[in-house]
């Protein structure tokens, strides 16, 4: 079933099939016109919606066009053009640039160069600390130096390859403009398509969030997480989702508080 979603190059527009997974995966609402705009940038970049290569999010009712880190690198490596790149660097308050960064505080800023094939220097781009992080998320508190390195180095692919990356931007560079969101409510849960696979470092990020579900011991904190983690709610890990833990946890704490009260009233 998976090859009767890939995207060909001589499609005109979504099949049937492969609209009624969109729809299951986070779509559904999305206009026809923002149907078309998404075909073309799957067609343009040859990057896949069903294994979350590229993906459609919506904020603040416009929907924008996202990809993982690693569709990024397919688009420049297809391209014929891409020439590798430099090592990451970060750097502390001092400026000083370091390969490898062992500090316990956060850097403060990220540096990446991509080469552009025959090109002798590279085209560096930098990601600060200020601008691109988001401290209470689970993963940049656990993986502050690879969160930000992987905004440096989408800053970088996308000043390189501007024709092939333009208006493309990944979930790490994006999520300060999830903060002040309001969560979707709960009961848009819906099922996944046994069909469609996501990209192992997206899985990988998802399991890592919700194993810290656990942790958190406020609901206020659990609607922040469902904001800036909209991303990953709906990809199966570890024999759930995010959404589901969530939505456990909410329970777990809402019935806590409530025996609470009843304790507290005798």
């Amino acid at each position: 079933m998976s090859g009767t979603l890939v995207v060909q190059s001589d499609q005109s527009g979504w099949t049937d099939k492969q609209l009624a997974v969109l729809k299951q995966i986070g779509v559904q609402n999305a206009s026809q016109g923002d149907l078309d705009i998404f075909f073309n940038y799957c067609q343009r970049t040859g990057l896949d919606p069903f294994a979350r290569q590229i993906y459609m999010i919506n904020r603040g009712g416009k929907w924008g066009i996202q990809a993982s880190i690693d569709g990024l690198r397919i688009v420049a490596q297809r391209s014929g053009n891409y020439g590798g790149q430099t090592p990451t660097q970060w750097c502390g308050q001092d400026g000083v640039w370091t390969d490898v960064w062992l500090a316990t505080t956060p850097p403060v800023a990220a540096r990446v160069g991509v080469y552009y094939k025959d090109v002798q220097n590279p085209t560096w781009a930098v990601a600060k600390w200020d601008s691109y992080a988001v401290p209470q998320n689970p993963i940049w508190k656990k993986m502050p130096d690879l969160m930000l390195a992987k905004c440096a180095e989408a800053l970088a692919l996308r000043k390189a390859f501007p024709n092939d990356l333009s208006g493309i931007y990944t979930s790490e560079e994006m999520a300060q403009a999830d903060v002040d969101k309001k969560p979707a409510e709960a009961k848009q849960v819906s099922s996944i398509p046994q069909a469609v696979q996501y990209a192992p470092e997206m899985v990988a990020d998802a399991e890592l969030i919700i194993k810290s579900i656990s942790e958190v011991d406020t609901i206020d904190e659990l609607r922040k997480i469902w904001t800036m983690e909209s991303t990953y709610l709906d990809i199966p890990a570890g024999g759930t989702t995010l959404k589901e833990a969530i939505n456990v946890r909410v329970k777990e704490l809402t019935d806590k508080l409530n025996n609470t009260e009843v304790v507290d009233a005798e």
